[in-house]
């Protein structure tokens, strides 16, 4: 039977490591769940962690950033149990460890090459967890595999429990003030609260990243949801996943630029299943065309925004509640619903989504330019409407 060996420094790097990713994967999970906007100080220039993260898998309905925080909270919890060789199971722990950080590492792959492959954007945030999970993985396999790994007697030392607890305070406060600084962000995205006093007009830019889309108005279909008078001369686009939180954030903003506008703007919406997978949001999307036939899209959508559930949807049986309390037949919006009635619509607009070069929701398009994610606000969309007015 081998003995137990307790590695310090293996072992303190593996427990820093874990603490790294879960302070980043709570980072990440936090800041999109609680919509605090692109502008991300972690996530660098050229980078597109909205896009990636709302094109998240989500296995079983539960985000990736959480799967990772769970992932980094059992490496190191781990660690503390293999430094108390709890029940003399060390060794087996250490193997088990392995395993897991494994199957972590596996996953943490595919989900990075899923990036450069069938997202075709990069997220710095995952970026960095990659490394971290990477890093686990080479520390972890190599005191495996170090000779006389499992041969010498040498339990961890009392001094460890201290550099557990203090590690594990740091970690505490840096979660503390990134969740005060998430906190102000989501305030400060709140859309109708933004007046023209708050915002300098001279940072209100497009996203140059994509080109003019000069013909807009050819993928305007009958189909389409509108805000406004469907023959107001300037057309304002907005793709959507009603399972966004930031298109959730921003679509009040929307509104209230129809409203502003009545008779000069005209807001087409276009819902795409973004959010957990290609197929994550198709009941509630059908549930907006089954609406808007029946003259109540803008209260489902905001029924829809209300009572979101990112990590788990919609059932079709909540839907339903809503359409009967909008006044529409239960009986039939299930049956449209369960025939996919409303499927090859959303085919065909995830198709003009893909063909414009989007990867993330919300994406919204004033003058046939995609508007930057700083400037989707009252103030610069109220600023890009009056530009085009000028050129009416």
């Amino acid at each position: 039977m081998s003995l137990f060996v307790y590695r310090k420094t293996l072992e303190r790097l593996l427990y820093v490591l874990a603490l790294a990713g879960i302070g980043l994967t709570l980072h990440i999970a936090l800041w999109y769940d609680g919509g605090g906007g692109d502008g991300d100080p972690l996530c660098g220039v050229g980078s597109n962690c909205i896009g990636v993260i709302a094109s998240d898998p989500a296995p079983f309905g539960i985000p990736s950033a959480w799967w990772g925080f769970v992932f980094y909270v059992t490496i190191g919890l781990g660690s503390l149990l293999i430094a108390r060789n709890i029940g003399g199971w060390g060794n087996r722990l250490i193997r088990g460890r392995a395993v897991i950080v494994g199957l972590g590492w596996i996953y943490s792959l595919f989900l990075t090459v899923l990036q450069a492959t069938a997202i075709e954007g990069w997220c710095q945030l995952c970026l960095y967890s990659f490394s971290i999970a990477t890093l686990i993985a080479v520390v972890t396999f190599y005191g495996l595999f170090k000779k006389n790994a499992f041969r010498q007697l040498r339990p961890a030392p009392t001094s460890e429990k201290y550099f557990h607890a203090g590690t594990a305070v740091v970690l505490l406060i840096l979660l503390g003030l990134d969740y005060y600084n998430l906190s102000g962000d989501r305030e400060a995205i709140e859309p109708i609260a933004v007046s023209h006093v708050d915002i300098d007009l001279s940072t209100c830019t497009y996203d140059f990243e994509y080109p003019a889309y000069d013909n807009l108005e050819q993928i305007v279909m009958d189909y389409d949801p509108v805000i406004g008078s469907p023959d107001a001369p300037i057309l304002i686009m907005e793709f959507l996943d009603p399972n966004c939180n930031h298109c959730k954030a921003v679509h009040p903003t929307i509104k209230a630029l129809a409203a502003k506008y009545p008779d000069s703007v005209k807001v087409v919406i276009k819902p795409v299943p973004i959010v957990g997978g290609p197929t994550y949001s198709l009941e509630e999307i059908a549930s907006l065309y089954y609406a808007n036939e029946n003259g109540v899209f803008e209260e489902m959508i905001d029924l829809l925004f209300e009572h979101q559930s990112p990590t788990t949807g919609l059932s079709v049986e909540r839907l339903s509640e809503f359409a009967e309390d909008l006044g529409l037949d239960g009986a039939d919006f299930r049956r449209a619903l369960a025939e996919r009635k409303y499927s090859s619509m959303t085919v065909q607009t995830r198709g003009f989504f893909d063909g414009m070069g989007f990867t993330g929701v919300p994406a919204i398009i004033v003058n046939s330019r995609r508007v930057s994610s700083s400037s989707r606000n009252l103030a610069c969309l109220t600023h890009f409407v009056e530009q085009a007015k000028l050129e009416l």
